[in-house]
């Protein structure tokens, strides 16, 4: 007798193939059509139909030539147990980075606890700046500055990442093509000269990367614990940074090395 297999469901062996996809995804975060085509045996078709299953599955987000997770098991922590960490650090960075917006500028303020510290005092310094544009899709950001009397706000949408008060992705970043903005305050997860500045979130970098392209000024905000650190993507290498806003931990020898390249480094 015949099988009778259910022609809207795909066959046993292509949804174990899909399963394994998704084992390696969570095992490296990216993978590629082509390396999955040879390690699958199949045709680079096939495994561009599965990931868009996977994806219209809501499983994986397509980027070109493969898929990254949409839950990375390396993301930076949570936002709430980041606010734990280096707050005094955070605050005097945010204040001395706040003091650089000048009344009417046009702002993209990146995620992160860093950023968030910038928006806190350009909410104190309002009644000075009178008149701000802000571009964000950190939701504390607009907590924040949202009420805040001249202020315009203007909210990216996108896949929200609920642990990280985030919104990414590629609607995100189409958004952000037909605007721009005088200064941008970007935070990042690590800082060296050899990777530049990166971010543990594959997606989080995307953004950011959009961001500083329709940015005339890129401010980077972070504290001293993130210099030599490095993270899963790269946003930028350290030339594109305009201003870099750290604590007094800096190292010395690393704060000297991006003034030689015409960075202006301040210190909080």
């Amino acid at each position: 007798m015949e099988a009778i297999f259910d022609e809207t469901k795909p066959p046993p062996f292509v949804n174990e193939r899909r399963s394994r996809i998704l084992e390696e995804l969570r095992r490296k975060n990216i993978v590629k059509v082509s390396e999955l085509s040879q390690k699958f045996g199949v045709s680079v078709v096939s495994i561009r139909r599965d990931l868009q299953e996977l994806e219209e599955m809501g499983l994986l987000k397509r980027v070109q030539g493969g898929a990254i997770n949409l839950h990375p098991n390396n993301l930076t922590p949570p936002l709430a147990q980041r606010m734990q960490q280096n707050n005094e650090k955070k605050e005097r960075i945010g204040q001395l980075a706040a003091s650089l917006v000048q009344p009417n500028d046009r702002l993209i303020i990146d995620s992160g606890t860093t950023t968030l510290q910038v928006a806190k005092h350009i909410a104190k310094r309002m009644n000075e700046l009178q008149s701000l544009s802000v571009i964000t899709s950190f939701l504390p950001v607009v907590r924040e500055l949202g009420n805040c009397a001249g202020v315009h706000m203007i909210v990216l949408g996108g896949i929200y990442l609920p642990g990280y008060d985030l919104v990414v992705g590629p609607q995100t970043i189409e958004q952000l093509k037909g605007l721009h903005a005088e200064k941008m305050f970007l935070g990042t997860d690590g800082l060296t000269f050899q990777q530049g500045l990166t971010t543990a979130n594959v997606l989080e970098a995307e953004v950011a990367r959009a961001m500083v392209r329709a940015s005339s000024e890129v401010i980077v905000v972070t504290d001293s614990s993130k210099i030599g650190a490095i993270g899963l993507a790269t946003i930028m290498p350290v030339d594109q940074i305009h201003v870099l806003v750290t604590d007094m931990d800096a190292p010395p020898n690393f704060v000297a090395s991006l003034q030689e390249r015409g960075v202006d480094v301040r210190l909080a």
